[in-house]
């Protein structure tokens, strides 16, 4: 057991790993694109017959075959803030075995390695969108589906291995003034982002600090715009 003074939670060895593998899938996804794009034709089809046919075409450039790397970096720094909200702690001396520190800990190691996931699965689709575009024809493989499928078990795994890893929260002193409403937990003068509730059963946020109303309103925002841009770009 070790006492520290930071204003972070140091990131599991996982969490480094897995960081340094998001960053060099990016730039061997980025190294690919750039490669292949002479190669590419000059109009890239983009709409196709039910038999696989194109009958829709977009002029070649940059932002469009890159557009997997794009999609990359947004997974990439949207996550990565993920992670940085969850270990920061106000300066002040903590125990890194902690069970709040174990838990911030673990959710970010788990919300890194989500991110791994994604980022991998990106590149591979700028391998299946360079194939569809250099042979003209619909579909991005069977292999696509393969690997997204795969992704939604590796997901899974993460988040079961996520939740046994944050454990139960140890039980405080029930202190009235610390909570709003019953059941939300606001006090400034707590570090810890994680807390136990009320009955000791699970973790909730405290809200007394700044960064877990950024953490939360963070996750509302990628809920709510994510899916709306997504969906204005496939009407488009």
């Amino acid at each position: 057991m070790s006492v520290m003074t930071a204003s972070m939670v140091a990131p599991t060895p996982v969490t480094r790993t897995a960081v340094r593998l998001m960053i060099l899938i990016i730039l061997l996804s980025m190294l690919f694109l750039v490669v292949q794009y002479p190669s590419l034709p000059w109009l890239l089809p983009v709409h196709f017959k039910p038999d696989g046919v194109p009958n829709g075409w977009q002029y070649k450039t940059a932002a469009r075959v890159l557009m997997p790397v794009l999609v990359q970096l947004a997974l990439a720094l949207t996550l990565g803030a993920i992670t940085a909200l969850l270990l920061s702690r106000n300066r002040s001396a903590h125990d890194d075995q902690a069970p709040d520190v174990r838990a911030a800990a673990a959710a970010a190691e788990a919300v890194t390695l989500i991110a791994v996931i994604w980022v991998a699965f990106q590149g591979y689709a700028a391998v299946a969108l360079v194939r569809m575009w250099m042979t003209e024809r619909g579909g991005l493989g069977p292999w696509y589906i393969y690997a997204e499928l795969f992704g939604l078990v590796l997901t899974g795994i993460v988040a079961a291995r996520a939740h046994a890893h944050v454990g139960r929260p140890a039980p405080r002193p029930f202190v009235p003034h610390h909570w709003r409403f019953g059941e939300l937990y606001a006090n400034p003068s707590d570090p810890a982002l994680f807390v136990p509730t009320r009955d000791g059963s699970r973790w909730t946020l405290n809200f007394g600090r700044s960064v877990a109303v950024a953490l939360l309103g963070f996750i509302i925002a990628i809920g709510i715009i994510g899916p709306t841009v997504i969906l204005g770009l496939a009407l488009r």
